[in-house]
């Protein structure tokens, strides 16, 4: 009996890893550079190294870019620091996290003297409208609202223009009865990661846990 129990325990773990392994392979990035901007732009998380560059220019700003990432605060909480864009936040959600977005290299800009970048944001719905590109210039110190020059929300893909790189988001109006799930994407609403398997690979756990104790009660009543 001893040696059956131990034997359970061991298939609970193992599923319990295999869960959580699929987990995290399952998870894409939040943005990704693409088509022709491959090689020439890159985007990242806002780590230490990223959120201290934007401190230089405002550390209010990177606390808050922090603390919004964390789901700490939201757009309402940037609309209120930042009275300037207020009204083009209004009845917005954060569609992605903020990350960071830097050229590599040589990058030629367009006539007007901007960077065009295109970015694959697998969270990009046909729920959603007005979507935007909303920048922290760290280089002007401002925050601002792009309207991009494309979105194409059936291959997931925005097109805009930026005057100098920085951390951005994209944001836009959520029509939730329209949205469609995706898991590997954000929360409209927060920006974070919506993929959480950890809770169920938990459960998961207590379950076979749960069914194991029953057998072995059952093996001895």
């Amino acid at each position: 009996m001893k040696k059956k129990l131990i034997s359970l325990a061991m298939l609970v773990t193992v599923f319990a890893m295999q869960v959580v392994g699929v987990s995290a392979a399952s998870k894409t990035a939040t943005m990704a550079v693409t088509g022709s901007s491959k090689g020439h732009y890159e985007v990242d998380a806002m780590d230490q190294e990223e959120l201290a560059e934007v401190a230089k220019a405002d550390k209010a700003t990177a606390e808050l870019i922090k603390d919004i990432n964390a789901g700490t605060k939201t757009l309402e909480d940037l609309a209120k620091a930042e009275s300037s864009i207020a009204s083009e936040l209004e009845g917005k959600s954060l569609v992605t996290a903020f990350m960071d977005l830097r050229k590599i290299g040589d990058v030629s800009k367009t006539a007007d003297g901007k960077y065009q970048v295109t970015l694959s944001v697998p969270a990009l719905t046909k729920g959603m409208t007005d979507v935007k590109v909303l920048h922290f210039s760290t280089e002007r110190k401002v925050w601002e609202v792009i309207t991009p020059s494309n979105v194409d929300l059936n291959n997931k893909e925005i097109t805009f223009e930026l005057q100098d790189l920085s951390p951005i988001a994209i944001i836009a109006k959520v029509n939730a009865s329209q949205a469609v799930t995706n898991t590997a994407g954000t929360s409209p609403k927060t920006g974070v990661d919506s993929t959480n398997t950890v809770p169920f690979a938990g459960a998961a756990v207590v379950l076979l846990g749960a069914a194991a104790v029953v057998a072995f009660r059952k093996k001895n009543a």
